[in-house]
């Protein structure tokens, strides 16, 4: 298993390939832009040459006041410029900012730091490296499974079970939307296998991370490995079980699949809850158990943590999986 140091080295090995991936894009636009209107490129070059000649001339003027003008000349000259470039790339039917730098995270623009020494990880950084230090590659793709992409047709309409999911799914993206500001903090999604539980679970995921927001997804399985490496205790620097208390959002897939270990797994998840509870932080759970299944297996305190200012989600119907 990996450490954070070494999640944080690849991470930062990602954002060094999308800042080159970045300015391979600028430069296929600006490339495109001025092949379909060369006086693009005239003009660039202009601004270029003017600052460089105006850099030069302005270290041979006598006084500050010629030195002031000097700036400000080529300062309107510029702007002139850039104005008649965005007037040609509005002609060409492209967006103003066409020759500027697009970043996947325009605060940190794409370099995982913000703020002046010491810096710190942007948000957008913290987000991903909690994303990838829980999943397994097992969990399917947020391209995939969304709210976008959902398709109520996929459920039968016998016994009310097609209409049973649009209210599901009504009430799980409105939980998504609203994220923090919800009405119950937590959500528990229960009922048999087949019925789209786990396809709730990973919409509301995607439809928060998309909104710029900070979540953890995870299977009960990789759950109960990040307890028993807490447990075991035999690496100082692993702090994973720590990050999954800290998520702003945290979501648990599958939750009573895991192995039942003693002193590490009921102990263990009556800690997570009880403390992202003490935090006020949102926890949404998709299961297969009842909710006498879960108190029979976790016990009275992990399934009064369970149902703490939680709505809960009980699915019915038949398998889609045997449809």
């Amino acid at each position: 298993m990996m450490t954070r140091s070494e999640h944080i080295r690849a991470l930062l090995e990602e954002y060094a390939r999308q800042r080159a991936a970045d300015d391979a894009d600028l430069a296929a636009r600006i490339e495109a832009a001025e092949r379909r209107d060369p006086e693009i490129a005239r003009l660039r070059a202009d601004s270029v040459s003017l600052a460089l000649n105006t850099m030069r001339s302005i270290l041979s003027l006598p006084t500050q006041e010629a030195r002031a003008e000097a700036a400000e000349q080529m300062k309107r000259r510029g702007q002139s410029n850039n104005a008649e470039i965005r007037r040609r790339l509005k002609a060409l039917g492209l967006p103003e900012d066409e020759l500027e730098l697009r970043y996947r995270c325009p605060r940190c623009r794409d370099t995982g730091y913000v703020g002046d020494a010491p810096a710190k990880f942007c948000e957008c950084f913290e987000t991903r490296l909690r994303a990838r230090r829980h999943e397994d590659g097992s969990m399917a793709g947020v391209e995939e499974q969304n709210f976008d992409a959902f398709d109520l047709n996929v459920f039968p309409e016998a016994d009310g079970q097609r209409s049973q999911m649009r209210a599901a799914r009504r009430l799980c993206e409105d939980y998504a939307n609203h994220f923090p500001e919800t009405r119950f903090r937590s959500l528990l999604l229960t009922g048999a296998g087949g019925l789209g539980k786990t396809y709730l679970l990973n919409c509301i995921y995607a439809r928060v991370m998309d909104r710029g927001l900070s979540a953890v997804r995870i299977t009960a399985f990789r759950l109960f490995e990040a307890m028993r490496q807490q447990h075991v205790g035999n690496d100082e620097r692993y702090d994973g079980f720590t990050s999954l208390i800290e998520a702003p959002l945290l979501l648990i897939d599958d939750l009573g699949t895991e192995p039942m270990m003693r002193n590490i797994t009921v102990e263990y998840l009556f800690t997570l809850l009880n403390e992202r509870i003490a935090a006020r932080r949102s926890t949404v759970i998709a299961t297969n158990l009842t909710l006498d299944q879960l108190k029979d297996r976790y016990g009275e305190r992990v399934s009064s943590r369970l149902m703490d200012h939680c709505g809960v989600l009980q699915l019915k119907g038949k398998d889609l999986r045997t449809l």
